[in-house]
Order: C-alpha cells, then structure tokens, then sequence
C-alpha cells in the first residue's frame, strides 16, 4: 500500500511510523495494522499488477504470437493432406503445451512472468477448446453437436483454469466461452434461434453478476465488464428475432443500470447506458420508415444522451452509493 504526504509517496510503513512516533497509534495497534495488511495481500486474487511490464514480458507475447501465426500457417497449407488424428495433433498439441507453458511461468517470482503464463493458459485454452472442435468434425458430428461440445470444453477449461488461478485473462476465457454455449444452445434449433442465444447469455451473465457481488467471481473489475456485456449484449441480440424479445435489452439494461447505482459500479453503468442507446438505434431504424422522422428520433435521442451523461457526471450516483 502506497499513500501520499507532502506531495510525495510514502509506504503504509513509513506512515505507521510516524503516527506511531506523534503517539497517535501504539505499538500494538500499528502490529495488527501490519498483520492485517498482510493477510489482505496474501487474499487478493494472483494478478501479476504489482510491478509494470517489461522486456521479458513483451518477449513472451511475441512468441506466443508467433507460434500461434505458424499454427495458423500450417492449417491453412497443410490441413487437406493431413490425416484425422494428425489435425487434431496440430491443434491439440500447442494447446497442451501452451497450458505447460502458463504452469511453467507461474512458478517464477517476476510479476510479469506471471502474467504472461495466464496469456498462456488462455491460449491453451482457445486452442484445445478448437482441438475438439476439429475432433467432433474428424468423427463426423452434426455441426451444432460440434458447437454444444466446444462450448462446454472451453466453458470447463475457462473455469478450471480461474479455481488455480483467478486471473484477468482467465475472467476472459470464462466470457468467452459462455458465449460460445449460448450459440451452441441458440444453434440447436432448425433455425438459429437469436432468441434462445440471448436469453441464455444474459441468464449467464445475471448469474456471474450475483457471483461476481457476492465475492466468489474476481479480479472484479474484468468481471464486472464481462457480466454486464453478458447480460447487455444477450439481451440486446435477444431482439434479433423481433417482436416482444426487442425490449428485453431496455429491461436487462434498466437492471444493470439499478445495480450500478446499488453496488456503486461505474462499468453496470456504462454497460446499461450503451444496452438502452443501441436498443433505442435498433427499434427507431426498424419500425420508422420516414428518414425525417427517424432523423428527428435520433436527434432527440442524442440529446437525451447528453442529458443523462451530464447528470451522471454532476452527482454521480454510484460514488454517493459507495461511500454511503
């Protein structure tokens, strides 16, 4: 912990010190002060932030990028001469060892080793995750058996990997792949179903947000993104189907919104406001078919726009509900 005095910046342990010395704290209220900071640090979820990155870190990307642009190459030249067992080799393989790799990194005492073994995990990720995919193709499955079969392998292996290690890129892996599901759920019909997408997604992410307030989902704030999205954007696609579902995203979004200013999360916010801007853009362009009208619509909704973000920014709810 890191705090400011006199303009410059001071540990937690040089203000202990100091209050300590001016007879403020005692010694045994400055000791549970240390204990308690040090069991906050060692509660925290393992993210690698504490140092920047640097050199060695940059290097790893690299070469995660570039093995996955050989991959790639050598899909794309080689795929029709390879046999079954040897496309899901050439997938499945890097993917393991990618896993490897994020294992490996994670045991290094650099902050930006560590980061880089969860780029790692997410790519092994992805990459087993289209392992099976390319399985289900080899043994000739029905293609949305291929996308349910996908969907639950990377839904397994996003949340696996976040219990060993509750990581911003594993939070990514977990949205990811549930969006993968919830095409797979959508899929199942004769038709793709935007209806059943949707709403599945959204349940989702509702589900992630009551984890995510309850303390069980962290690093919070990529959490807090990808359950808001989640709800929004499934929602929103929700209405692709039209009719009654075209206003599911007004009330997914009004409920974000209304967690945002209980919680006193500025993301809810966002995510609610973009969920009503996109359904009001989506509504006025399908059912107004007079270009002045629809102009008018959205010159209102512009300035409506303004007018909830001018408010926002004068008494900014979710800060008052924080400190409250």
């Amino acid at each position: 912990m890191r705090l400011t005095y006199g303009g410059s910046v001071a540990s937690s342990e040089e203000h202990l010190e100091r209050w300590r010395a001016a007879g403020i704290l005692d010694e045994a209220a400055a000791e549970r002060i240390r204990a308690f900071e040090r069991d906050s640090a060692r509660s925290q979820p393992e993210t690698g932030d504490r140092e920047g990155p640097g050199i060695l870190e940059a290097l790893i990307y690299l070469g995660l990028a570039v093995a996955a642009v050989g991959v790639v190459i050598l899909v794309g030249t080689s795929w029709e001469d390879l046999e079954d067992w040897a496309r899901i080799a050439v997938v499945g393989v890097p993917g393991v060892l990618a896993l490897a790799l994020g294992a490996g990194l994670r045991t290094l005492p650099e902050p930006g080793m560590v980061r880089g073994g969860h780029i790692a995990w997410l790519a092994g990720g992805v990459l087993l995750s289209g392992a099976t995919a390319v399985t289900g193709d080899s043994a000739g499955w029905r293609a949305d058996d291929i996308q349910l079969a996908t969907g639950l392998v990377a839904t397994i292996l996003a949340l696996a990997l976040w219990v060993l290690a509750p990581a911003h890129p594993q939070v990514l892996g977990i949205g990811g792949a549930a969006y993968m599901l919830s095409i797979a759920l959508g899929g199942r019909s004769d038709e793709f179903s935007f209806l059943v997408a949707g709403i599945s997604l959204a349940i989702v992410g509702g589900a992630g947000a009551l984890a995510v307030e309850r303390g069980w989902l962290e690093p919070q704030l990529p959490a807090r993104a990808v359950v808001a999205a989640a709800i929004t954007w499934g929602a929103f696609s929700a209405g692709f189907d039209e009719g009654w579902a075209e206003s599911l995203v007004f009330v997914a979004s009004a409920a974000v919104i209304a967690l945002s200013v209980w919680r006193g999360g500025l993301v809810y916010m966002l995510a609610g406001v973009a969920g009503i801007f996109g359904g009001l853009i989506s509504t006025i362009t399908r059912h107004v078919d007079e270009e002045t009208t629809a102009a008018l619509l959205l010159i209102l909704m512009g300035a409506l726009l303004i007018a909830v973000v001018t408010f926002l920014a004068r008494f900014r709810p979710w800060v008052r509900t924080a400190v409250s």
